[in-house]
């Protein structure tokens, strides 16, 4: 097959073309605009979209998805402000703690958990961090530490009324910004 030399022109093999047939291709389209016309803000103003490869969407589907992207967004925005409001005055504001009062909940809000279950809900961190964590969390009194009946050399750690009380308020105002 001939090599063709022309900047302007690729050529390829296609599956689509049959075997040996060879389909050109202009590159002329995509070469001749300038990369930064090609980059333009999307239509939701998020991400950057590629209008030379990717056609933007058109009719109502296009606007029925920007406005479901935008409404979770905004649901998104009053659950960060939510909690912290409810815990920055603590320092308890950061998504690791967010991480461990989520699990302890979703496990029942009177359910006790051994401590060393609770270190892994704190996702990211090592050990010796999570600990600090709960540690943390029992010290400000969000957090109970209780003797373990089964095994007296462990600890359980549950959700105090206090946290379950203030976490509860904030997964309301959390669910009726998503329309739940």
């Amino acid at each position: 097959m001939p090599k063709n030399t022309s900047k302007n022109v690729s050529s390829f093999r296609s599956a689509r073309a049959g075997r040996g047939q060879v389909v050109r291709k202009s590159m002329t389209a995509l070469t001749n605009v300038p990369k930064a016309k090609r980059l333009t803000r999307s239509v939701s103003g998020v991400g950057m979209i590629d209008s030379g490869a990717l056609p933007r969407p058109r009719g109502s589907a296009s606007v029925r998805t920007r406005e479901r992207r935008g409404r979770f967004l905004l649901a998104m925005r009053e659950l960060d402000e939510a909690w912290l409001e409810t815990f920055r005055e603590t320092g308890l504001s950061d998504l690791y703690f967010s991480r461990l009062f989520t699990e302890l909940w979703l496990r029942g809000t009177d359910a006790a958990v051994p401590k060393t279950d609770a270190y892994g809900y704190v996702k990211g961190v090592g050990v010796q961090t999570a600990m600090k964590y709960v540690k943390r969390a029992v010290d400000e009194g969000y957090l109970e530490e209780l003797d373990n009946p089964d095994d007296g050399r462990s600890r359980l750690i549950r959700m105090s009324p206090r946290l379950r009380e203030a976490f509860e308020a904030l997964i309301d105002r959390a669910a009726a910004a998503f329309g739940m």
